[in-house]
């Protein structure tokens, strides 16, 4: 049997200013929150109903703020692993959410977004499309798609990989996967 490994990380394309968000973000909050126990703490002491309305306000800002915070500095994991895929979303640099997780055998085509092919296979009902990258569909490299057919549906997902990771995928699969005007 063929042992395989690849493994790869793609991050936001602005890392830097997003980390400087997400700082601001995460003082901010613990700021809030800090203010929540206090108006809190304020209104079991003094009773006036002006801390309600100012505790209500900081938890709803906290969460927000929180809420937001979480969106930044995500970044996400391509593993291929003896014809295994395992796509990982790494939130904050922290907390790790399996997004999807295939066998080559389950591939029927992989190609570039934006081709004639993507298109139509974007355009099938009863497919859904699912993005994994942090930067979207406006990332400066090269975005490739995977068409994988499970028991349960059909799923088109978009990556923004290097291509030797649809090479593992094409060498367990066969090359007749490989889409028509792939160049």
């Amino acid at each position: 049997m063929r042992e395989d490994f690849y493994e790869t990380s793609i991050g936001p394309q602005n890392e830097r200013s997003q980390s400087v968000f997400y700082k601001i973000y995460h003082v901010s909050s613990v700021i809030l929150f800090i203010i929540f126990g206090v108006m809190l703490y304020l209104l079991f002491m003094i009773g006036d109903f002006g801390f309600v309305v100012l505790s209500v306000l900081s938890l709803i800002c906290a969460i927000i703020t929180v809420i937001i915070k979480r969106k930044l500095m995500n970044f996400y994991d391509y593993t291929f692993v003896s014809g295994e895929v395992r796509i990982v979303k790494v939130i904050s640099g922290k907390t790790r959410r399996l997004k999807h997780k295939f066998e080559s055998k389950d591939v029927y085509q992989v190609g570039k977004v934006g081709s004639e092919t993507f298109n139509k296979l974007k355009a099938t009902p009863g497919i859904k499309v699912s993005v994994v990258t942090p930067n979207g569909l406006n990332a400066e490299k090269q975005l490739y798609y995977v068409a994988v057919k499970t028991l349960s549906e059909n799923t088109l997902i978009i990556l923004e990989c290097e291509e030797k990771l649809l090479s593992h995928i094409v060498s367990y699969r066969g090359s007749s996967i490989i889409e028509k005007d792939y160049k």
